[in-house]
């Protein structure tokens, strides 16, 4: 036999990883498809709120104007640990929704 006739040792394995990486690519895709989606969805469901200040910079309005808002229930605020905060899902569709103005007609 001939060494030309079969593959160095480095090709072999060269050949081989390829062979392995096309055949186990598509699993490797799926499963961190299955993954990204899992971590995703977890990092959706934590709830984030808005402090008094952050809220009344989104909303463009004082700190007295945002504890009005409050008192006539145009948006909700949550009390933990002794802070106000304001759920940023209720805050940020509010603000898309056009609910809140900044003047507002007696």
């Amino acid at each position: 036999m001939n060494s030309n006739d079969f593959m160095s040792e480095s090709q072999l394995t060269q050949a081989q990883r390829n062979l392995i990486m096309n055949l186990f690519s598509p699993v490797i895709d799926v499963i961190v498809d299955r993954v990204s989606e899992r971590f995703s969805v977890a990092v959706n469901k934590v709830p984030r709120y808005y402090t008094r200040q952050e809220t009344a910079n989104i909303l463009h309005v004082t700190l007295p104007t945002l504890h009005n808002m409050v008192k006539r229930g145009d948006i909700t605020a949550k009390r933990v640990n002794g802070r106000v905060l304001f759920d940023a899902a209720e805050i940020d569709s509010a603000v898309k929704d056009c609910r809140i103005y900044k003047y507002k007609r007696k």
